[in-house]
């Protein structure tokens, strides 16, 4: 009885253990570049100060990826990513109480189109892909007065938490399976 015991927990522990033999870890895609650099944003004039943070906030999502190095000047990259932004489109939701021509909640749309290449423009993997996010947010802290300056603090404030997702939009488009 022993003996079958233990023959049978020897083949149970085999047969577990070799079902995990042959797992790996991450997508499995080889891709045509191991290095990658992000150029700076570009951006219209309808929302300038989005730039920095939208770079910095993509160069942060790909280094913590780790699928790919993240160099610092086109030379060293295999690859050259820029994006630009298109637009910002705002959508009043609710209108305040006191007075119906204001907002007190708002759906921002941040929307880009995204190109991959090599730096010598030789090889394009992709051009003018759209990336789009959007985020809602409350121009006010629900008191009466609301002052016309609350809605662009509001966006300002938006700013990061569009970035992350934005970010991670992009990140998909380049490194996920087509």
């Amino acid at each position: 009885m022993a003996r079958l015991l233990s023959a049978l927990f020897a083949g149970c522990l085999l047969l577990f253990t070799s079902a995990c033999s042959h797992y790996r870890l991450g997508t499995g895609v080889e891709r045509d570049f191991q290095s990658i650099f992000i150029a700076p944003v570009q951006t219209n004039a309808a929302y300038p100060q989005a730039a920095a943070v939208l770079t910095t906030q993509i160069r942060e999502t790909f280094i913590r990826d780790g699928r790919v190095r993240v160099v610092n000047t086109p030379d060293e990259a295999d690859a050259v990513l820029s994006v630009k932004l298109s637009s910002l489109q705002r959508a009043k939701l609710t209108s305040l109480t006191s007075d119906s021509g204001l907002a007190r909640k708002m759906g921002l749309t941040l929307s880009a189109t995204t190109n991959l290449q090599d730096p010598a423009g030789k090889k394009t993997w992709f051009t003018n892909r759209a990336v789009a996010v959007e985020r809602q947010l409350f121009t006010d802290n629900g008191s009466a007065d609301l002052q016309p300056i609350q809605q662009l603090q509001a966006e300002y404030a938006l700013l990061p938490q569009l970035a992350q997702p934005f970010a991670q939009e992009i990140l998909g488009s380049v490194l996920d399976t087509w």
